[in-house]
């Protein structure tokens, strides 16, 4: 979270409790008359912490773990376990610290004989129900806004994509045909060649058809990546080690598009100098669980030509498309550089 993002989340909070706090002074202060006075009873010194436990226990624990995963049965079961603590903290305050002050304050008056009184104890376990109730609707007003910007901001992105695809595209019919007549030239004199001009054709295919979806199917992803590797091998075929490797159950599983090439990418822009070097790719998908890990040697005397900003990029992405549910690690040495990411799909 940006850092003056940071200080508007407090500041909000701070203004709902101020809120809450002129609320009960309101409502004690009219509770027997028609009038305006401000009276806050001394038991708001242990009601208000109370009530901010159990509102800051459902927005940060209870919500999260069991409301946006949707397992509501559970959610209602602890929440109501949540009232429950609400309501015998406040009636232990109440009977060892308010209701002994009355007693000295004034010692005709009456009190009850035994703490677990649980009528009591319900009534003041719902006391915090209006107030959990307006947090709560709050909490989903605010993320059902950030959900809508997320969605803008990927439209703008995709958008913005999808331009300056068609501003590279000059006719793709004349280059895929282009491409298949080098193809039948080449077919004779090097088969490799024509691996290459074959690989080649899927790779701009993909990238101009199929990679302009939201979400296309992990296979074929990683079908348009074993394209790509396989053009820069031939490249680099007599100095260059390489591993790549992907296991794990893809069937039906999908994948923003283009999302991991920018990792596979730097790896080759920047791994391999003048000299011999190393690439290793281990793709798994375990359960809905996606692991990339991307390693390779690294030469600093290799300048580098920009490759920060397709990573800077491809942040953003994740950021966008995969808001909290992934991970990205990326560790340079004075010999390798390393790349490790995690999306749950």
């Amino acid at each position: 979270m940006h850092k003056n993002d940071h200080y508007k989340t407090i500041g909000r909070h701070l203004l709902f409790w101020i809120a809450y706090i002129f609320y009960i002074a309101i409502d004690e202060g009219g509770r027997h008359r028609d009038s305006w006075r401000f009276v806050l009873p001394i038991s708001t010194l242990t009601d208000l912490p109370v009530a901010v436990i159990v509102v800051y226990v459902n927005l940060y624990l209870l919500m999260p773990v069991y409301y946006k995963s949707q397992r509501y049965i559970q959610y209602t079961f602890w929440l109501f376990a949540l009232l429950l603590f609400g309501g015998l903290a406040g009636r232990f305050f109440s009977w060892w610290l308010w209701l002994p002050r009355e007693r000295y304050l004034d010692p005709t008056s009456m009190e009850p004989k035994e703490f677990w009184i649980w009528i009591r104890i319900v009534k003041d376990s719902f006391t915090n129900l209006p107030v959990l109730t307006v947090t709560l609707v709050l909490q989903l007003m605010r993320d059902s806004s950030q959900r809508e910007k997320r969605l803008r901001e990927v439209e703008k992105e995709r958008f913005t994509a999808e331009m300056n695809l068609l501003k590279a595209q000059i006719n793709p019919h004349f280059f895929f045909n282009t491409l298949n007549s080098l193809y039948s030239l080449t077919l004779p004199v090097s088969k490799k060649a024509s691996d290459v001009v074959v690989r080649l054709s899927d790779l701009m295919r993909y990238m101009l058809y199929d990679a302009t979806a939201i979400k296309v199917l992990l296979k074929d992803e990683i079908i348009h990546l074993e394209n790509y590797i396989a053009i820069e091998h031939m490249r680099f075929t007599d100095r260059l080690d390489l591993s790549f490797q992907h296991s794990g159950d893809m069937d039906g599983k999908m994948v923003s598009p283009l999302l991991l090439l920018p990792f596979i990418e730097n790896a080759f822009k920047h791994g391999i100098g003048n000299s011999s070097g190393w690439i290793t790719i281990d793709l798994q998908v375990i359960r809905n669980q996606l692991f990339l890990k991307v390693e390779n040697s690294y030469t600093p005397s290799i300048p580098n030509k920009g490759g920060g900003l397709g990573l800077y990029n491809v942040k953003r992405r994740l950021d966008l498309i995969y808001p909290n549910a992934y991970l990205l690690n990326i560790e340079q040495t004075n010999e390798t550089f390393a790349v490790e990411l995690k999306i749950s799909l």
